[in-house]
């Protein structure tokens, strides 16, 4: 069940981002892969998620458990990923389904939390 939670992820995150998974040598070690565009390009921000986030009321149970590095000239960053079933803690139930949440300094004042909708079978 993780592992197909795992894979269904590694497939969002590939999906709409230049990212290159094999580039070991500038990934940390949960990294799933790294990408040369800016972090925000991710998903799109929702205001709402990312006022809960900073509230501590929506982010990650882990923090930064799976991530992706924003390497490129502008926008560099890390991201950590969750999703509902999947190390997201929402205990007002704010998440939507078939959605992966990207969060951007969780635990700080600026929490950013950017939705990203999953691909569809193919």
């Amino acid at each position: 069940m993780i592992r197909c939670l795992v894979l269904g992820l590694m497939a969002v995150i590939l999906t709409g981002l230049a990212l290159a998974p094999d580039a070991s040598a500038n990934r940390t070690k949960r990294q799933y892969a790294t990408s040369q565009q800016a972090y925000w390009r991710v998903g799109q921000l929702d205001p709402v998620l990312s006022k809960a986030c900073r509230k501590g009321e929506f982010g990650q149970r882990k923090l930064k458990l799976l991530t992706i590095g924003f390497i490129g000239g502008q926008g560099r960053a890390q991201t950590g990923i969750a999703k509902t079933g999947w190390n997201l803690v929402d205990p007002s139930g704010l998440a939507q389904p078939k959605t992966t949440y990207h969060f951007f300094n969780q635990g700080y004042s600026n929490c950013k939390v950017y939705k990203a909708r999953n691909p569809g079978p193919r």
